[in-house]
This record gives structure tokens, C-alpha cells and sequence, in this order.
């Protein structure tokens, strides 16, 4: 494995077999993550008990919202480091490499504090009941020890994937997961105490991708892909087009500026969800059921579109940072091409065969039936959704992040807690019109991302240069001579 480079530059070539060797394995690395993120469900229910699985289900808010946070600084490092690797910068390669570390403890180190010191008041916060409470706090503090790694992991997965290399991260993910799944049988069985073994399993094989990765990482930065440019050596290579900031500060102020607005949105979004789920749950148990059941199936269409969406993040930054232009509108088309028919043959399949899943998840009919209708009220319209993520990604890569983050806020957030308040005044909230709340607002943010991107478009031919705010213009224009 570590014999042969995996990397793809997007800066040379066709786009199209490029695209579909990055998405593959990224697919693939979303489906296994669900499959061992739902080992910790099954272990716990079937050998420790309910209460077990309440306890990990309160916890998951809590969770999503930390990894929604940090989650979108690895965007932030991952849309730096595709441009300086499309530019051959291997200074900034580099220091963005060691900045992996210094982040991932510093931010992962406050999440773990914050997780062990306020894991209790929060979960009263949100009413969990008292008879789970302190074992979801045991399960939340225990967890929590493993941010650093998790941290460390998401990061070092969007160095290679900048890089093009989205096979590495895929393979040591499935094995950390399949140890996930060994350490969840082996700890419930010899623990006193369950649930705090699921616990210690994530840790342990989060700690284990996350070394693995960044060892790779390590590993390939002196063996295959990782050159030097030397800046004299291009005469069309100018440095005052290059918005990569040179200093180590000017890098985690971009990274900041480029991934603290995602982070925020992921928690905004995540929030909103649980209004939306408020309401769903006063809709009765067959509806709570349905729509669980619903969220799952949905991820067959939803790992595919954000796997495009992340291909075009990277895309965009390598070929910004070689200062091939051209290549940019180009590469959005040839994503465009490819999964939207992708999306469709998904669509369809669910549309017509969607029963046999929800009869997998919930034999109950009446449970299937209300799930037929939510999958088929919404299936058709997941294309709005490929340009959300297509569009909003490669704004992103531009430094458009507080544009596209104020999108996701107003219509998956606001628009979607109003228009939920209206149907509760007006007294027609059922699940029909719970569902057709999330194809009207795919729609309108598909539209508005699509602005976005048009109008950050054209800017590139202009200046040929993307600015980040609020950081130092002395850092973005400082020379890369190769000095750490």
C-alpha cells in the first residue's frame, strides 16, 4: 500500500475517470463509517440492555455537534493544503502538515475539556431522563477522550484527499472500524460496565486511524507526491496571485476563516434538526419510526452527493493554487455530468424499491407505508441537493464560506423552523407536510449556491486572486522560500 502513490492531479488531463477514482472510495468510506457507527447501537441494545441505547442515542447530539465544529476547520486545512499542493508548495505543504498536530491537540484538547466537565449539566439541559442520565454522562466523558484522535484523524484524511488520495483514508477508516466492532464485543463481554467499553472501543480505534493516517502522511510526503517548486523555475508562476498564507499564523487565521463558518453551520443545522424532530415526534410513534427509518435509507443518495461535493472542494483548490483557471468551470461541468445521472439511477431505484428496506428496518405495515410515502414525496428532488453540495464546495475553495454558510442557516435552519411553526398554528402539520419542507428548501438553497458561485466565478478571471478576511495582506503575499 505504501509502494504506490494514490494521489490524482486535477491540474492536468481529463477531469471524468479522475473524479470517479477520488468519489469511489469516499462512498465506500461514509457506508462502512455507518455500518460500525451502528455496531455501537446493535452491541449495546442486544447485550446490555435499553437503557444502554438510550444512553448512547442522548448522547449523539452532543457528539454531532463537536464533530460538526471541528469538522469544518479539517475543511478549512483541506481547501489550504489542495492549493498549495496544486502549486507545488512544498513549504506550505509542510508547515500546514505540522499544523495537523498543533490543532488537533489544542482544539481537540478544549472539546475534551469541555466534554468532561460539562457532559452532565448539558444532558439535564436537554431533559435526558434520569434513569440514563448518569450513564450517559459515563458514555459522553469516556467519548470525549478520543477528540484529539478524532480531530487528528479528520484533518490528516483532508491532507491526502487534497492530494487526490482518498483510497488511504477509506482503508484505515474500515480497519479502524472493523477493530471498533472486535473491541465492542470483546469489552461488553468482560467489563462490569458496558456501555463504558463501547466508549473505549471508539477511542481506540479512532486513535488508531488517525496515527495510522498521519504516519502515511508522513510517510508519503518524503516518498511520493510532496515536491518542491522552486519559484524561479516557472516564469508564469507569480507569487502575487498566490493567496496561501506563508507565515504559520496566517495559516490558522485562513483556517479559521475558511472553516470556523462551516463548523458553525454544521451546529446550526444540527440544532435545527432537533426542532424538526420535535415536531415529528408529536406525530405519534408510527411517524417517529417512518421518519428514523427514512434517515437512514436516505443516506444511499446522500453519501454519493457529498462524496461529489468533496471531490469538487478539492478540485477547485488544486487548480487554483497552479493558477489554471480555466480548468475550474471546467471541472464543476464534468461533476455536474457525472453525478446527476449517478443521483438519478439512485433516485429511481429508491422510489420503486423502497419498501423492501423499510420492511428490513420496521416489519410493522403501517410504519412501511408512512415510509413509502416520505421516500416518494422526496426521492425525486434530490438533484437540488447535487448542486447544493457541487455549488457550495466550490464557493468554498474560493473563500466564499460566511456566503455559504449564511445559505445553509436561512434555508435549512430558519426558514425550515418557521415554516414548521406555521404548520403548527395552523394545525396541518402532518408527515407529508414535514416532508415536502426538505425538497422546497434543497431547492431554494440549490438556487442561491448557484449565485454564489457565478459571482465568485467571474471574480477569478479578474483579480486571479482569492482573498481571505480578516488576515494580515503581508501574509498572504510573503514569499514560500522553503524555509519551516
Amino acid at each position: 500500500m505504501l509502494n504506490k502513490p494514490k494521489t490524482i492531479d486535477f491540474t492536468e488531463g481529463p477531469f471524468a475517470k479522475k473524479i470517479i477514482r477520488f468519489v469511489i472510495p469516499l462512498m465506500l468510506a461514509y457506508l462502512f463509517q455507518q455500518m460500525y457507527n451502528s455496531a455501537d447501537l446493535i452491541f449495546s441494545g442486544n447485550y446490555i440492555g435499553k437503557e444502554a441505547s438510550a444512553a448512547i442515542g442522548a448522547s449523539s447530539m452532543l457528539i454531532t455537534l463537536a464533530i460538526g465544529l471541528f469538522g469544518g476547520l479539517s475543511v478549512g486545512m483541506g481547501i489550504l493544503f489542495s492549493k498549495a499542493y496544486g502549486a507545488h508548495d512544498f513549504a506550505s505543504q509542510n508547515k500546514l502538515g505540522k499544523l495537523v498536530i498543533i490543532l488537533s491537540i489544542s482544539v481537540g484538547g478544549i472539546f475534551t475539556v469541555l466534554g468532561l466537565c460539562l457532559a452532565t449539566p448539558v444532558l439535564s439541559l436537554m431533559q435526558t431522563p434520569q434513569d440514563i442520565l448518569e450513564m450517559a454522562s459515563s458514555y459522553i466523558r469516556v467519548y470525549f477522550l478520543g477528540i484529539i484522535p478524532m480531530v487528528l484523524f479528520n484533518m490528516s484524511a483532508g491532507l491526502l484527499r487534497a492530494t487526490g488520495n482518498s483510497r488511504t483514508p477509506m482503508i484505515f477508516q474500515t480497519i479502524g472500524g472493523a477493530i471498533n466492532v472486535f473491541l465492542d464485543w470483546l469489552f461488553i463481554s468482560t467489563w462490569p460496565d458496558g456501555i463504558l467499553g463501547v466508549a473505549a472501543a471508539s477511542v481506540i480505534s479512532q486513535t488508531f486511524a488517525a496515527i495510522a493516517t498521519y504516519l502515511y502522511y508522513l510517510h508519503a510526503k518524503k516518498k511520493h507526491y510532496m515536491t518542491h517548486r522552486e519559484l524561479g523555475d516557472l516564469a508564469d508562476w507569480k507569487k502575487e496571485d498566490y493567496d496561501v498564507p506563508a507565515s504559520m499564523r496566517g495559516m490558522v487565521q485562513a483556517i479559521f476563516a475558511l472553516g470556523l463558518p462551516v463548523g458553525i453551520q454544521n451546529m446550526m443545522v444540527t440544532l435545527s434538526n432537533v426542532f424538526v424532530q420535535a415536531n415529528i415526534n408529536s406525530l405519534g410513534v408510527d411517524a417517529i419510526a417512518a421518519y428514523t427509518d427514512y434517515y437512514k435509507i436516505e443516506l444511499f443518495l446522500y453519501y454519493p452527493i457529498i462524496s461529489f461535493g468533496q471531490a469538487v472542494l478539492f478540485i477547485v483548490g488544486q487548480n487554483l493554487g497552479a493558477q489554471k483557471y480555466d480548468r475550474i468551470s471546467e471541472s464543476i461541468k464534468t461533476v455536474l455530468k457525472i453525478s446527476l445521472p449517478f443521483v438519478a439511477v439512485i433516485e429511481v431505484l429508491l422510489f420503486i424499491f423502497c419498501g423492501i428496506f423499510y420492511v428490513i428496518f420496521s416489519p410493522q405495515q403501517e410504519v412501511v407505508e408512512l415510509g413509502k410515502q416520505i421516500t416518494r414525496l422526496t426521492t425525486p428532488f434530490y438533484f437540488f441537493y447535487v448542486f447544493i453540495e457541487v455549488f457550495s464546495n466550490a464557493s468554498r475553495s474560493l473563500g466564499k464560506t460566511k456566503s455559504a454558510m449564511l445559505v445553509s442557516v436561512i434555508c435549512f435552519a430558519v426558514i425550515r423552523a418557521g415554516v414548521l411553526v406555521i404548520l403548527n398554528v395552523t394545525g396541518t402539520l402532518s408527515i407529508y407536510t414535514v416532508a415536502a419542507i426538505y425538497p422546497a428548501t434543497w431547492g431554494l438553497a440549490g438556487i442561491w449556491y448557484f449565485i454564489i458561485w457565478k459571482r465568485a466565478s467571474k471574480d477569478i478571471g479578474k483579480s486571479k486572486k482569492i482573498a481571505f478576511e480578516n488576515i494580515d495582506e503581508n501574509d498572504t503575499l510573503e514569499n514560500n522560500n522553503g524555509k519551516i
